[in-house]
């Protein structure tokens, strides 16, 4: 019998796929404000504030189901455009994505409180084409019921 028989093929992650995904947020996150001098001419004070969130993403097909984390930024004065609603990235090394998603500073704010009383649980975003070793966001939300 020959050695490579009767021997296991290794398993191979799923590709990302474009299409309708789902999340669930797993626990709590951590809130991270901070301001940062830029070098000049003339020196430039940058405030920056994000969102980091364990949670679980659930391809279009709910297969397969990974494990990520979900960054939420709200944009400094410095960059003014976005061109999509954020990105995917897979790990190099482990089985596992993130999520980047921008928001503005007043959504920030209103996602802040929200969280903070565990209100969001569930989130979908809608994968489009790959580029630069990432995945765009067309669209991306989040729902909360209203306390009764």
């Amino acid at each position: 019998m020959p050695r490579t028989a009767g021997k296991r093929q290794g398993f191979r992650w799923p590709a990302i796929v474009p299409g309708d995904w789902q999340g669930e947020i797993i626990g709590g996150g951590s809130v991270n404000l901070g301001q940062v001098v830029q070098p000049g001419p003339p020196r430039q004070s940058v405030e920056f504030s994000y969102i980091i969130l364990p949670a679980t993403l659930i391809m279009p097909d709910r297969i397969f189901r990974w494990p990520g984390v979900v960054m939420v930024t709200a944009p400094t004065p410095m960059k003014t455009e976005f061109p999509d609603a954020g990105a995917l990235f897979k790990a190099d090394t482990l089985p596992s994505l993130s999520l980047s998603l921008q928001v503005t500073r007043s959504q920030f704010s209103d996602m802040l409180r929200l969280l903070e009383a565990g209100r969001f649980k569930d989130f979908h975003f809608t994968v489009e084409g790959e580029r630069e070793n990432c995945w765009t966001i067309r669209s991306w939300g989040m729902t909360t019921g209203l306390a009764k």
